[in-house]
């Protein structure tokens, strides 16, 4: 079984989607800027711990249960291939229009904006 698995590809998938820039991108660069580097840090911190949190939640439960009920794993995978399609039309239409890009800044404490990137993912 984990022979069949493509590790390579799926590094390199999960690489593209780290390095893709995002709603967390610019809440990063707006704190960045807005509040200093330290605020940008604990932003950063919250985010990553977030994304390893839901990486691990979702590589270990979403497994077993796809293991035992391959329906779901279709309708997974439907439903993926859907959003990716909503996306698709958002950014092509966000790239079509001549609206400047607008970043987000949080603001707060160290312990405020850790929570913050935390519920951020």
């Amino acid at each position: 079984m984990l022979l069949d698995v493509n590790l390579s590809l799926i590094l390199l998938a999960a690489l593209i989607a780290v390095a893709s820039p995002g709603p967390a991108t610019l809440a990063l660069a707006g704190t960045s800027m807005a509040s200093g580097r330290a605020s940008g840090l604990a932003l950063a911190a919250g985010i990553t711990t977030g994304s390893l949190t839901w990486s691990v939640a979702a590589a270990m439960g979403l497994g077993a249960v796809m293991l035992a009920h391959v329906w779901i794993f279709e309708m997974v995978r439907y439903f993926g291939a859907a959003y990716l399609m909503y996306l698709a039309y958002k950014a092509a239409r966000s790239a079509l229009s001549n609206k400047d890009l607008a970043t987000k800044s949080f603001a707060g404490g160290k312990r405020s904006l850790y929570a913050k990137g935390l519920a951020l993912i």
